[in-house]
């Protein structure tokens, strides 16, 4: 059998609900209270019940996806404009050889 020893203790306990911060959980709410309104406000209008789905669900999908989805540690919208900056790199030819400039 082999012994490991932790060092450090890395089974912190944290204050999550299904792995969200509570930032996260909070956009969420947000997210599903605007769709609820959404909803019902969408309705007065007597549009189809479909087109209030699609609705609904794109403007759940762009409020939530900002402040749940972090890809590399950002969150989307920063994610999604870092992407579409152009890719600059920089460097200087001195040329094949030590002796030529």
């Amino acid at each position: 059998m082999i012994k490991v020893e932790l060092t450090k203790n890395i089974f912190v306990e944290r204050a999550e609900l299904f792995g969200l911060k509570p930032i996260q959980i909070a956009f969420t709410a947000v997210g599903l209270v605007m769709g609820g309104l959404t909803v019902l406000w969408l309705m007065q209008y007597g549009l189809s019940t479909d087109l209030i789905g699609w609705i609904v669900f794109i403007e759940m999908t762009i409020i939530i996806g900002l402040g749940v989805v972090r890809p590399g540690g950002v969150n989307l919208f920063s994610f999604l404009m870092s992407s579409l900056k152009p890719d600059t790199r920089y460097f200087s030819y001195q040329g094949d050889f030590d002796d030529e400039q």
